[in-house]
């Protein structure tokens, strides 16, 4: 009796949630670097103001506020995963440089408490 093995070609759940994070944090890391011009510049969640806003004065726009911005990691839901990865790939998501003006009122937002992340970051400033 020969033994039959069933190959399933169809990815796991989590196979999925794998692949789509990859996906999303190798767009993310291309766009980082080609707007930096750093070859070395890598996303940074926890410390976004400091190593990404600060330093080289750009911030992610149309991150979808219904999506937290924390590590992807973190993100375990693979809808929300498809979200983001659509926007980076359309560019509805994506990283822009920001002026000093930009920067200085991001500042007083932070010191006033305001949480400054991507899909929120400009907000205020369109108001």
């Amino acid at each position: 009796m020969q033994g039959k093995f069933v190959l399933n070609p169809t990815p796991s759940y989590s196979e999925r949630m794998s692949s789509t994070r990859g996906e999303i944090r190798r767009i993310m890391q291309q766009q980082l670097r080609e707007i930096t011009g750093d070859d070395v510049a890598v996303m940074r969640y926890n410390t976004y103001w400091k190593d990404i806003v600060t330093r080289y004065r750009v911030v992610i726009q149309g991150w979808p506020q219904d999506v937290p911005f924390r590590n992807l990691s973190d993100v375990s839901n693979l809808g929300k995963l498809d979200i983001l990865l659509q926007g980076w790939q359309s560019g509805t998501i994506r990283f822009r440089h920001i002026t000093d003006e930009e920067y200085e009122f991001l500042s007083a937002e932070r010191a006033a408490g305001h949480e400054i992340w991507g899909g929120n970051a400009m907000a205020a400033w369109d108001e």
